[in-house]
């Protein structure tokens, strides 16, 4: 079995549910990328309070965790949306069974899509398990996330311990930095996970030849 450590920044950005709703942008990847700095400098306006909230406590040791992953580089993969993970699956023979274990504020287990782009950051997992409905999932949650889906509460393994994926071993690790739900003063921490996940330098790091996944 192939296991996939998917992780996705707003996990540890150390707000609430309540705190997101209220400061946080309307919207989601359907934003113009041209516009999200705009858009974030009119709610740190509106709500000062906004830059006064950093990440979770357990921000340093994913960190340490990261930096000591045994993980070739051509199976580390970063991006800005979520979405882009499925590109990554999609490569994996689908004869391959897989483990997938989703660090995330959010389940990714929506339905919502609109026109013809069925894949997106909120619905992406529901795709995949449509694809391939014996992939085991296991989701690490906040305490305040949404659990619900359409069918009930979200339907694979989950948890609020963080700790417990300490004790799993990876072949491929996705990692995105969600920008429409990640205040951009945080940038700094994704980029800390991004080149502890590479050990690369943060120059290094913004170089061309960082690898990125499609989507």
């Amino acid at each position: 079995m192939l296991a996939i450590l998917s992780i996705d920044f707003d996990y540890f950005i150390d707000a609430s549910a309540e705190q997101r709703d209220r400061y946080f942008l309307r919207g989601g990847e359907e934003i113009p990328r041209r516009r999200l700095g705009s858009l974030w400098a009119e709610r740190y306006a509106a709500y000062p309070q906004l830059r006064g909230i950093g990440v979770v406590e357990q921000f340093g040791l994913v960190k340490q965790f990261l930096g000591a992953l045994n993980v070739e580089r051509s199976k580390v993969f970063l991006s800005e949306t979520h979405r882009a993970i499925k590109c990554v699956i999609d490569a994996i023979p689908v004869e391959v069974p897989l483990r997938i274990v989703n660090i995330d504020f959010h389940h990714d287990y929506y339905h919502y899509y609109s026109g013809g782009d069925v894949c997106n950051c909120g619905n992406w997992l529901r795709r995949v398990m449509e694809e391939r409905p014996g992939t085991q999932v296991k989701w690490i949650r906040r305490e305040d996330s949404q659990i619900a889906t359409l069918e009930g509460d979200f339907p694979f393994e989950h948890t609020t311990d963080l700790g417990c994926v300490f004790q799993e071993r990876f072949a491929c690790v996705f990692m995105c930095s969600s920008p429409e739900w990640s205040p951009p003063h945080l940038s700094g921490f994704y980029e800390e996970l991004a080149c502890a996940l590479l050990k690369k330098s943060p120059q290094a790091l913004a170089s061309p030849g960082a690898r990125t996944a499609g989507g």
